[in-house]
């Protein structure tokens, strides 16, 4: 016989519409940083091209095509002191767990708050191409971070660019 004092309790309907508004502010904390980031980076790279074209080449790359052209193109350019590229390398580098965690926070669905165990994380279902579901623990707790990580982020590419690459991240570019 189970004891009724080690149950999680179940969550009121109120309890239960308060988790998913945490839930949807979350999500939404995140998608709005991560694409701030994205833009960031599409700024980053437009300035590495130095072309008036750069915005259109720019325009549409996943945040992932970013990172990698950014750092390919980084690394191809040679106005950029060693010092100066290693610590943009690093950023960029950085950025790709905090997108991978932004994809299953995202676009994985959440299960909905029953319990009184489900205040501090619930359960999604990742899926990857060509792989099956995959059952994956989202925390509160993780996520929150996830979401001023990516906001700090914003300030880094910010500062990197306009430090390092300088007028060419600000240069007009074709109008399509």
């Amino acid at each position: 016989m189970e004891n009724p004092a080690t149950e999680p309790r179940m969550l009121s309907k109120a309890e239960r519409d308060a988790v998913h508004e945490r839930h949807w502010s979350l999500v939404g904390r995140v998608a709005q940083n991560s694409a701030s980031v994205e833009m960031s980076l599409r700024s980053l790279m437009i300035g590495l091209l130095d072309s008036k074209y750069a915005g259109i080449i720019a325009a549409g790359q996943s945040a992932s095509d970013l990172i990698e052209n950014c750092l390919a193109l980084m690394q191809a350019n040679q106005e950029i002191s060693d010092e100066a590229r290693e610590r943009g390398q690093n950023l960029l580098r950085s950025l790709r767990p905090l997108f991978a965690q932004r994809n299953n926070v995202v676009h994985a669905p959440w299960f909905s708050a029953t319990r009184e165990d489900d205040l501090t994380e619930t359960i999604s279902l990742v899926s990857k191409r060509r792989a099956p579901l995959r059952p994956t623990v989202i925390n509160y707790a993780e996520v929150e971070k996830l979401s001023s990580d990516l906001n700090e982020a914003i300030g880094k590419l910010w500062d990197w660019t306009y430090g390092e690459v300088g007028e060419a991240a600000r240069r007009p570019q074709v109008n399509y």
